[in-house]
């Protein structure tokens, strides 16, 4: 068995469009400090938070969490980590700048490689990766926000010990 799960559309949406709503008050500022007609601001400012809204949905959507019979893969931007049922910790959880809720599941120990979403090795996993704990916390419910009646809920319970408190 193996699934392959993508970001959830609405948190794609959310990551973008808070940067898109900076980028158009910068840009109507500096449009408006520069003296450049309104309707040239209004229409530029939509066309440019329009088009860095869409380049972040697609570059959060590229990201994936597999889930197999041994553990999960989280695919991030520029590393991917894996991590086994077997060594499964607890479950945590998140908000997201405050508004969106997620559970984190935390593991013992976590395979961490340097490769992007189109699968080329990079140099190295940035450090910050292991310095918060990023090598060892698949952000599940970001991919799958009632994971607990999906196939990872079933694997969690079956791979963990009576002891693990797998509800936040």
């Amino acid at each position: 068995m193996q699934i392959i799960y993508r970001p959830r559309w609405s948190l794609a949406f959310f990551s973008g469009g808070v940067g898109a709503i900076v980028l158009a008050v910068i840009y109507c500022i500096l449009a408006v400090a520069l003296g450049l007609p309104a309707n040239l601001t209004a229409g530029v400012t939509v066309a440019v938070s329009m088009v860095y809204l869409l380049f972040v949905v697609m570059k959060v959507r590229r990201r994936s969490l597999t889930v197999t019979e041994e553990g999960m893969i989280a695919q991030r931007d520029t590393f991917r980590v894996a991590v086994n049922w077997a060594d499964f910790v607890d479950v945590q959880p998140k908000r997201i700048a405050g508004l969106y809720s997620v559970d984190v599941m935390t593991f013992s120990v976590g395979a961490v490689e340097p490769v992007d979403v189109r699968g080329r090795r990079r140099k190295a996993v940035p450090p910050k990766v292991h310095a918060i704990g990023a090598d060892r916390r698949i952000q599940v419910g970001v991919y799958v926000p009632d994971w607990r009646i999906e196939p990872i809920g079933e694997l969690v319970a079956r791979h963990s010990s009576p002891d693990q408190d797998v509800s936040p």
